[in-house]
């Protein structure tokens, strides 16, 4: 993925204009990927993560009414550009079709388009991008604007797929720009060293719903990610513990994901560290498993209690052997060393059921759910649970796999 925050996805395919919008792009200050299809398209929304997209309304294969369906499912949070020459009146229809969908539309061009109409309006998208800095980011933590919403996790047991848990994501709700998803400011927080300020935030606010959902007959657990800082702060065990006590929850019923290479930095520390919060019962999840190169090592030195194996395999299951292969080596492998496995990136049935048949423990994705505000998870669950009865799969034996 390219470094550059401000990130252009141009779906056309007349190859002349591609070339027109990316060379202008380059010069306004994005870096730029192009596709011709809807499915180079969805392919690159992964890889490249775009901030803007900027999509023809008509192509050979689909129309942008379907790939703005397909970016609403992916809960995606690019801003959107619709171009094409079309009736004006379609245009405005496919933009407002957008908003209904819930994504950031900001706008139509008419083909041609004009190169000063071009510029002015990728630098004003540009200049939107780049307004959020330390102090807005300071003042929001301690303003309490940061809210977290949760993706549902299933768990497999002999009924089928149950909700018994949630992943906290971090959501700012900004005065000004509305609801700001992660990819603009975690990597402010991270440059900044207000991560660990947010992540606190993030922590207790997880912890006094979990409380609240208790109260409710709802036990579920919560899982929050832990930046590198905090895997080597030895202050850090103690401080969950009292957030833990004074918010009446459970160790058990927090976990922490932790990424590979936050655990290489200071491996003598994090050693410490993460064992005093397992005998806190707070679970460890090694997060991204298989993007890495030394995630083996972490398995089996560090006291994690689960893997969680990462989107990239996942989303591939249900139509590429060799990722299929993968996975199922994964949870044998996890499971050989006594770990619980996570699998993020479930899309489709077809990816569930497979997974279920391999074993794997536990699951979360845009099939079962996206990210919800708190307020949606108790009535989510219930139907859930209540929709997915005795499924028809047998777990294989772990030879077969």
């Amino acid at each position: 993925m390219a470094d550059n925050v401000n990130r252009l996805l141009i779906v056309d395919e007349d190859d002349a204009v591609i070339d027109f919008v990316g060379n202008l792009a380059k010069k306004v200050g994005y870096a730029v990927a192009s596709a011709t299809s809807g499915g180079g398209f969805v392919q690159l929304l992964e890889s490249f993560q775009p901030s803007l997209v900027m999509m023809a309304l008509h192509l050979s294969d689909t129309d942008g009414v379907e790939l703005l369906r397909s970016l609403a499912a992916r809960a995606c949070t690019a801003n959107v550009i619709l171009t094409g020459s079309a009736d004006e009146r379609v245009l405005a229809a496919a933009h407002e079709l957008g908003i209904s969908h819930g994504l950031a539309m900001c706008g139509t061009l008419e083909k041609p388009i004009a190169a000063e109409t071009l510029k002015a309006k990728l630098a004003a998208m540009l200049h939107e991008s780049s307004k959020l800095d330390a102090d807005d980011l300071r003042r929001g933590i301690a303003s309490n604007e940061f809210v977290p919403y949760y993706q549902p996790k299933v768990s497999l047991v002999q009924s089928g797929w149950v909700v018994d848990g949630v992943e906290a994501l971090a959501r700012w709700q900004h005065p000004k720009l509305g609801l700001v998803m992660p990819n603009e400011f975690i990597p402010l927080a991270e440059q900044t060293g207000l991560i660990a300020d947010l992540t606190t935030t993030m922590l207790n606010a997880g912890l006094r719903q979990v409380r609240a959902w208790q109260e409710q007959g709802l036990r579920l657990t919560c899982a929050v990610n832990l930046p590198p800082s905090l895997v080597t702060d030895l202050r850090f065990p103690d401080r969950v513990a009292s957030m833990l006590a004074d918010n009446g929850v459970d160790g058990s019923q927090l976990v922490l994901e932790i990424t590979e290479t936050a655990t290489i930095q200071n491996p003598t520390a994090t050693m410490a560290i993460l064992t005093r919060l397992r005998v806190k019962r707070v679970g460890l999840s090694l997060d991204d498993f298989g993007t890495g190169y030394s995630s083996l090592t972490q398995l089996y030195q560090m006291p994690f209690n689960e893997m969680k194996i990462d989107k990239s395999l996942v989303m591939n299951v249900p139509h590429s052997r060799e990722a299929n292969t993968m996975v199922g080596s994964l949870i044998e492998l996890g499971h050989n060393l006594g770990l619980k496995i996570c699998a993020e990136g479930v899309e489709n049935r077809a990816a569930l059921d497979m997974l279920a048949i391999m074993g794997c423990d536990r699951c979360q994705g845009y099939f079962v759910s996206r990210a919800v505000p708190a307020s949606e998870i108790a009535s989510f669950a219930s139907q859930w649970n209540r929709d997915n009865p005795a499924s028809s799969f047998t777990t294989l034996p772990r030879a077969v796999i």
